[in-house]
């Protein structure tokens, strides 16, 4: 790993199955006439903590492997869905977490304590668990289309027994993301 980073964030990425999930979710939604821009689903991901710029990868890995080396892996499971700010005026549209929620929050809270003495603040908002679908560069009404995803299918269960750090590159013709490190969760003997 080097020092310096673009803009960087630990995620939870989902197998390919469960993105293959997310594939069949947008292919029935794509019909619902919101004009939105889908995340490409090898992005998909859940975000764990937004860090901004990164200029210590080294501390940020060994702090980071250090503090979910303690932490046991767990089962998760996505469906519903939902909208920030909300549906009626929607800048995005995502997919949430049916179980395993406490835990993954339990995980960014432990994230959050282990980079706070290196100056990566917390959110200021409570976590919320979730998968972005599509974006909008203008606020939009997607009640029909949350409807139409929430009424779908949830996803295959998986296993979370690693934290990934993405770099961000953002770009005119949208984000790129580069997997830099991945931790893994406590491995019992």
């Amino acid at each position: 790993m080097s020092t310096g980073s673009r803009r960087a964030f630990l995620a939870v990425v989902p197998p390919p199955a469960v993105r293959r999930w997310t594939e069949s979710l947008e292919d029935s939604a794509r019909g619902s006439g919101a004009d939105l821009r889908w995340t490409p689903p090898e992005q998909r991901h859940l975000t764990l903590q937004f860090l901004g710029r990164v200029d210590d990868t080294d501390a940020l890995a060994e702090s980071v492997a250090d503090s979910v080396r303690a932490v046991a892996p767990f089962e998760i499971g996505l469906g519903g869905a939902g909208a920030f700010p909300s549906a009626r005026r929607a800048s995005v549209v995502w997919v949430g977490v049916t179980t395993g929620a406490a835990e993954l929050a339990a995980l960014a809270g432990t994230l959050s304590v282990a980079t706070a003495p290196l100056g990566f603040d917390a959110d200021d908002r409570p976590f919320r668990a979730h998968l972005t679908l599509a974006r909008s560069n203008r606020p939009r009404d997607v009640r029909a289309l949350v409807d139409r995803l929430s009424a779908g299918p949830a996803s295959p269960p998986f296993a979370v027994d690693r934290v990934v750090l993405i770099d961000s590159d953002t770009r005119a013709e949208g984000a790129v993301y580069t997997e830099r490190a991945r931790f893994p969760l406590r491995v019992d003997a």
